[in-house]
């Protein structure tokens, strides 16, 4: 399969909506319009998860449905080879990030670093209802969860009833976090099954994207629903922006994921065009797109460890260049030096780090791909 450059693409702005979300925005309410284009325009962090949610599930569920395709259906060999591949990607950076952060005794880490090592930070999250100093990788571990479910439902289920193993994943999470969120508030939507609609959205795009039955049915719904779904996410974002009440925000995961899954299936039916070539392929999105994992994993402690201290040093090593000093505080500035610093620590942590576990990948069966046609 041709690799899609487009997914790199949203990748990269999944990650840079979740540090806007953490680290706001680079202007304030003085700029014109700017609480507007902060408040509407800009997609907010939780977008950005539910992106990578359903893109997960869509690659994840398109890569073992072709794995299944290819190999006599039920071999442990499968998933344990989906499992180290899974590992290879995910581990290396993890494990180095949080025993450095255990050595320096990072902030409460110590306390609940059980919890940070088996990957069940959302359950410690949940049940105190309440953040902690490296409480972003929520995220890591619902998808590090969702691993441990999905390989066996969708290698194991017959072909025939995996349209409702889909379904039936949308619907667990919609009720899940419907409960959850009534006992929890907005902490709900942090257990894996409470996340179970992106992974299904994302799973239903794969499976109808390599059945020739339902392609072209379920892309025509899909323009339809995304539609809809943008016209509901905006009425919720220009509803905050105007301080009036909204409803019908319990389903903001599901009518986000939907809208993701919409922009996935641009992306894959994407004809060659100038948006393709110079947006979706553009170089430097697609490049941040690729170190992404080390971007969210690491911006995060990347603020809380570095960024005031950086700050002072600058601003004390400038003192008899009033110009240069002046530049350094401008707040416009170092906004942008740190999210340049934070790419730079990802890019090197990527080819120094990951990529080497990366090419070991190829023992471990087929590479990560997923067979998409698109439509036309």
């Amino acid at each position: 399969m041709k690799y899609i450059k487009g997914f790199d693409t949203l990748r990269a702005f999944a990650v840079l909506f979740v540090m806007i979300e953490h680290k706001g925005v680079w202007f304030d309410d003085t700029v014109p319009n700017g609480r507007f284009i902060k408040e509407v325009i800009i997609p907010d962090g939780g977008f950005g998860v539910f992106l990578f949610f359903v893109l997960s599930g869509f690659l994840i569920t398109g890569i073992l449905l072709k794995e299944r395709d290819e190999h006599e259906v039920g071999t442990k060999s499968m998933v344990a080879n989906f499992f180290m591949r899974r590992a290879l990607r995910i581990f290396p950076i993890y494990f180095l990030l949080l025993f450095f952060l255990y050595a320096i005794n990072y902030t409460g880490i110590r306390d609940i670093f059980f919890y940070h090592l088996t990957y069940t930070t959302n359950i410690l999250c949940y049940r105190t209802n309440q953040w902690n100093s490296f409480s972003h990788v929520w995220t890591l571990c619902v998808e590090e969860q969702f691993y441990l479910f999905w390989p066996w439902l969708i290698i194991f289920v017959s072909k025939k009833y995996l349209k409702y193993v889909f379904l039936f994943s949308i619907l667990t999470g919609i009720v899940s976090t419907w409960y959850c969120m009534d006992i929890r508030g907005h902490m709900g939507p942090l257990l894996v099954f409470n996340c179970f609609d992106s992974f299904g959205i994302g799973g239903l795009l794969a499976y109808s994207q390599m059945n020739e039955k339902y392609r072209v049915r379920f892309q025509q719904w899909l323009k339809w629903a995304g539609g809809f779904a943008l016209a509901i996410y905006l009425y919720w974002k220009i509803g905050a922006f105007m301080r009036v009440t909204t409803h019908g925000f319990i389903f903001s995961k599901t009518i986000t994921s939907i809208l993701a899954a919409w922009l996935i299936s641009l992306v894959v039916n994407a004809r060659p065009s100038f948006f393709r070539r110079h947006f979706l392929e553009n170089r430097l999105l697609t490049f941040v797109g690729r170190i992404s994992y080390g971007i969210y994993l690491y911006h995060y402690v990347y603020n809380a460890l570095v960024y005031c201290q950086l700050n002072d040093f600058l601003s004390k090593i400038t003192t008899g260049f009033p110009a240069l000093n002046l530049l350094v505080n401008d707040s416009h500035f170092f906004y942008w030096l740190h999210i340049v610093l934070v790419i730079a620590l990802s890019a090197c942590s990527y080819y120094i780090i990951e990529r080497p576990f990366l090419k070991l990948k190829k023992f471990f069966g087929n590479n990560d791909e997923v067979v998409v046609k698109p439509l036309g």
